[in-house]
């Protein structure tokens, strides 16, 4: 059992990640350079504050190798079975006898942990996460793997809408173009310098007018009113 001042505080993400590795492909030998690029720390803290603990709970020996626990460790059925055999190693009955199922249960762990290590909230924080992460005993709270920075982020924005060419139905594009060219072309251009002249006129037509009369006085209307239009 180890002092009551050296309880493992091997961080919880450190714990997965780590385990997640062993899952994929499980080293002969841990080294510091090995957890610097698992866990993307310095070597020296790797060393400090990692390779002690992972020693302390058997993943590997004091050389550094892995033997069954660290085989038994990344399999999910045997992983409650290590869980267990770790806190009865380096935990005391006293603290065994003491449930962890409820929060209240918890608090009482935490206090136990105080009193027992006489260190600071910050220390007894790390230790008992641990503790409670062995009693757990519960493989599936790992956490799930991030998606990487390859998975392209949907864009909020909206672009314009293409303007859309309507055509009439059965009826061929280059005559739409022909009509809209003809239809521009039927308002003339304004001359500069000439004043706009409004002429209402009023025409009064006898009612036994034959229509060859009322076509010579329309005729005479578009000779002389607009000619020049």
């Amino acid at each position: 059992m180890a002092e009551s001042n050296s309880y493992p505080m091997l961080s919880v993400s450190n714990w997965w990640n780590i385990r997640k590795k062993f899952k994929q492909t499980i080293p002969g030998t841990v080294t510091a350079s090995y957890l610097s690029s698992v866990l993307n720390m310095q070597e020296r803290s790797a060393t400090n504050n990692i390779m002690p603990y992972l020693r302390q709970i058997g993943i590997i020996d004091a050389e550094g190798k892995t033997g069954e626990r660290a085989k038994l460790w990344r399999d999910d059925i045997d992983y409650p079975r290590v869980c267990d055999e770790i806190r009865k190693e380096i935990y005391p009955q006293e603290l065994l006898d003491i449930p962890c199922v409820t929060d209240e249960d918890r608090e009482s762990i935490k206090r136990w942990f105080a009193r027992t290590t006489g260190t600071g909230e910050s220390t007894v924080g790390k230790i008992t996460a641990f503790y409670f992460l062995l009693c757990d005993k519960d493989p599936s709270k790992e956490p799930a793997t991030k998606q990487g920075n390859s998975t392209k982020a949907k864009s909020t924005s909206r672009s314009s809408p293409k303007p859309v060419n309507v055509e009439t139905e059965g009826e061929p594009k280059e005559n739409i173009q022909n009509q809209q060219t003809d239809a521009s072309n039927t308002h003339p251009a304004c001359k500069p310098n000439i004043p706009a002249i409004n002429i209402n006129l009023q025409i009064h037509i006898s009612s036994d007018a034959s229509p060859e009369q009322i076509d010579k006085i329309f005729e005479s209307m578009s000779k002389h009113i607009y000619k020049d239009r």
